[in-house]
């Protein structure tokens, strides 16, 4: 059509411009929109010494309330003279896990099992570490073992077994 009524087009670059709004403002609105993203991780805490033998394993993630994935770990009190060990090796899952913390740069765990015999006595293990500075991926401080037992006249006996633990993160 020659000589049409609808006036020029509008120039190309005010087209790409307010597509390029319409884009923007898309995807503004996803990320406004999407929930915080949360970091995962690992974390593998040890003791090994002459009268524990312990390892733990478990995913985490960070923020509010980080909580702990899959969590593992195996127990195992050395004998100590001619006493055995009121165990074999104890396998602990997350019912184990008490307490946790995972903050900054520290690390603590708070245990505790029955044992498998139920006349026999509990477990309870606390494990408290730090790391240098706030993201530190490598923690090193100290446990406390309690070992309740019961001897066949029925008395409760104690055991505290003390030393060192180490946990590192990833």
């Amino acid at each position: 059509m020659i000589g049409s009524s609808r006036g020029p087009s509008p120039a190309p670059h005010r087209r790409g411009g307010a597509v390029a709004a319409v884009v923007g403002l898309a995807a503004l609105a996803l990320v406004a929109g999407a929930p915080a993203a949360r970091a995962t991780g690992t974390l593998d805490c040890s003791i090994e010494d002459a009268a524990v033998s312990f390892t733990a394993q478990t995913a985490f993630s960070h923020g509010m309330g980080g909580s702990f994935n899959n969590f593992r770990a195996e127990l195992e009190v050395k004998p100590a003279g001619k006493g055995g060990s009121p165990f074999g090796k104890l396998e602990l899952d997350r019912e184990a896990l008490v307490h946790h913390w995972f903050k900054d740069n520290e690390v603590r765990l708070h245990l505790y099992r029955d044992l498998p015999d139920p006349k026999a006595g509990s477990a309870e293990l606390v494990i408290e570490t730090k790391g240098r500075g706030k993201e530190a991926e490598s923690f090193a401080g100290r446990y406390v073992l309690t070992i309740a037992t019961v001897d066949a006249d029925g008395k409760e006996k104690t055991r505290t077994l003390k030393g060192r633990a180490t946990c590192s993160a990833g």
